[in-house]
């Protein structure tokens, strides 16, 4: 602000007053300083600025670790347009992604994936569904084949012009039956298309291997699926029986189970064995006739077998339970030589059906297992030496043999060549 400076003022001093003239003097006023400027507003909008930023920084950190964790466990979907409908399933299913089919037409050759989505290149997580767009000429109804045995399911896939790719799972129905088919019934594809079939791997029943000689009875419970494991403890059974196990004989356990075989640490033990009467040791050695009435037939096999004998067996009719045995020919106590044939008449039952026992001999052990199996018996395999080195690995002999009428259910022994 400018200042005015005021005119002096004027005195006229009357010299005709008396006394000394007056004098008046001009009064300087300095000018004010303009005032500061007030800067604490300035540091406090800078304090809220810096604030903020290392707010952003901690919350930008935070997202992109959750970003990093999250992307640990996305995969990234494959490019499938163009490939089989078979090649882009499995292809799929190998980054654990869900393929959803869709059949439509289009001008790809049937059966090709002509469209996904997402698209290729997409990260999803594990188990996320992907559309996939198969070119259909014709279509076809997926039918209904969960629960049904796989070689069934296959001839129900065929007949209405779809394909089949089989994959075993762990399950608690039988070996072999459908868990889960995808795409699922009652979907429309198209023909030539592939249907992915979940087929359990079941479980077994442990076969009962007391009284066989150790290395008989590991081949025994491997063919059934199971592990063996091996306990040696003291016993007057011969040297290498198996005494006891565990779990129990004809209890359902899970494939790949493990079971405990005690073996007798024992002295002595058999000098040889028979198939068919057909001996493997020399004829001047002699045992005595175990008895074996009473026994089950599978049981009698074994005691028999232990001793160097060989068993024929013969179905009678019989009030006794069926598969008991109620005669042996030679009686027990007889003195015969080792490697002969001890015939052994087992209990029909009072009210058993029956079914011809399937020829196995010459087959190899894990197809003649099928074979009878799928005729609705179950087996029991006996390891002997082989009469001829050719014949390791094959069933030399069946008891009851091939071509007779056996129970339903009951147990089909087949002897295999093991050098």
């Amino acid at each position: 602000m400018r200042l005015r400076r005021r005119p002096a003022r004027r005195t006229r001093v009357d010299e005709e007053t008396a006394g000394r003239p007056i004098v008046e003097e001009d009064q300087f006023v300095p000018p004010r300083r303009p005032p500061f400027p007030e800067i604490w507003p300035w540091l406090l909008l800078l304090l809220l600025l810096v604030i903020g930023g290392l707010l952003a920084a901690y919350f930008l950190t935070r997202d992109n670790d959750h970003h990093k964790k999250s992307s640990a466990s996305a995969v990234s979907v494959p490019a499938v347009v163009g490939m089989k409908q078979s090649d882009a399933v499995r292809r799929l299913d190998e980054r654990g992604l869900v393929p959803q089919l869709v059949s439509r037409p289009s001008k790809f050759p049937s059966g090709t994936v002509f469209a996904q989505d997402p698209g290729a290149g997409t990260q999803l997580d594990r188990g996320s569904r992907v559309t996939v767009s198969v070119s259909a000429a014709a279509l076809t109804q997926v039918p209904n084949v969960v629960g049904s045995k796989t070689a069934a399911a296959v001839s129900r896939l065929k007949a209405v012009g779809l394909q089949s790719q089989v994959t075993t799972v762990p399950g608690q129905a039988a070996p072999g039956v459908v868990l889960k088919e995808n795409p699922a019934a009652g979907t429309k594809v198209a023909k030539g298309s592939t249907v992915s079939l979940r087929v359990s791997k079941g479980q077994t029943v442990v076969p009962d291997v007391r009284g066989q000689p150790a290395s008989d009875a590991k081949v025994a419970l491997r063919a059934a699926g199971l592990i063996p494991v091996v306990f040696k403890v003291p016993g007057v059974e011969p040297k290498g029986t198996v005494t006891a196990q565990k779990p129990l004989p004809n209890k359902k356990v899970a494939r790949g189970s493990k079971v405990r075989i005690n073996v007798s640490a024992g002295s002595g033990g058999s000098g040889g064995v028979t198939t068919g009467g057909a001996t493997t040791v020399p004829a001047t050695q002699t045992v005595r006739v175990p008895n074996v009435v009473g026994l089950q037939q599978t049981v009698a096999q074994r005691r028999l077998h232990s001793v160097g004998l060989g068993a024929r067996v013969k179905y009678v009719s019989s009030q006794k339970p069926s598969g008991q045995v109620i005669a042996e020919s030679p009686a027990a106590g007889t003195a015969v030589r080792k490697g002969s044939t001890v015939q052994i008449s087992v209990s029909r039952g009072p009210s058993a059906t029956s079914s011809q026992v399937p020829n196995v001999v010459g087959q190899d052990q894990q197809t003649a297992t099928n074979t009878l199996q799928n005729a609705g018996f179950q087996v029991q395999v006996i390891m002997v030496p082989p009469p001829d080195p050719s014949q390791s690995g094959l069933v030399v002999d069946e008891q009851p043999a091939g071509g007779t009428r056996a129970p339903d259910g009951s147990t089909v022994t087949i002897y295999v060549g093991s050098s």
